[in-house]
């Protein structure tokens, strides 16, 4: 996905701002990647019926005892994998009047193979630092809006949620939910800060969304 702008598009996707345009009158170099281009992105969910219990596969004569602790129960997630997002690269210090000022990109691959992980973790940045100079006082720089080959940490989250249905008597239902966000605890990493002259430019300090929680209900229809 490619665009001119992407301010006011989605803005849960993080750093709109430093998207906007370099210089007004040259609205021709604003074209680059979207802020909101995802390579790729999987989405799925998936109930199973656990076929262990009275009249299921495994244990079909199961006592009734064992069957209402063990048999009957259902497991559904929710999964979600997505690409990271392109990243913009702007300007600690910026010099371009009534603009958004962008580095001069001076090689050919920005990137310095540190990811978003192993940034938070030992403060490397993710950002091939000699690739990036200061354009001058009032001088555009030739960094595209945002880079393809330079993205955020993508999305790997798994929910989970059990559930068992119970029949104490007719008449009357007992439902039993347990359900887990981010069953796995996955973080997912923030933005590194984007703004080339700060002395931690390229680097990765927080962390997006939540961690693993969990809740538990009980549903008694009579």
């Amino acid at each position: 996905m490619t665009d001119d702008s992407s301010t006011g598009a989605n803005a849960f996707v993080g750093n709109l701002n430093t998207g906007n345009p370099q210089e007004l009158d040259n609205l021709k170099a604003e074209h680059s990647i979207s802020a909101n281009d995802t390579t790729h992105r999987l989405a799925a969910a998936i109930i199973f019926d656990v076929p262990v219990g009275r009249g299921r596969w495994i244990g079909n004569g199961m006592n009734r005892v064992l069957d209402a602790v063990v048999g009957g129960w259902s497991i559904a997630n929710s999964l979600t994998y997505q690409s990271g997002q392109p990243i913009a690269i702007g300007m600690s210090a910026p010099a371009i009047t009534d603009g958004n000022q962008r580095p001069n990109v001076v090689c050919s691959n920005p990137g310095s193979g540190v990811g978003p992980h192993r940034s938070a973790l030992t403060g490397a940045s993710m950002f091939n630092l000699s690739c990036f100079a200061d354009p001058g006082d009032q001088q555009p720089g030739n960094a595209p809006r945002y880079f393809s080959n330079l993205r955020t940490d993508g999305i790997q989250n798994i929910d989970v949620a059990f559930s068992k249905t119970f029949v104490p008597r007719e008449g009357m239902k007992l439902e039993v939910r347990g359900e887990f966000f981010n069953a796995f605890n996955t973080p997912r990493f923030a933005y590194p800060d984007t703004l080339f002259g700060d002395s931690t430019f390229g680097v990765v300090s927080s962390t997006l969304g939540f961690p693993r929680h969990g809740q538990l209900g009980v549903r008694f229809e009579f």
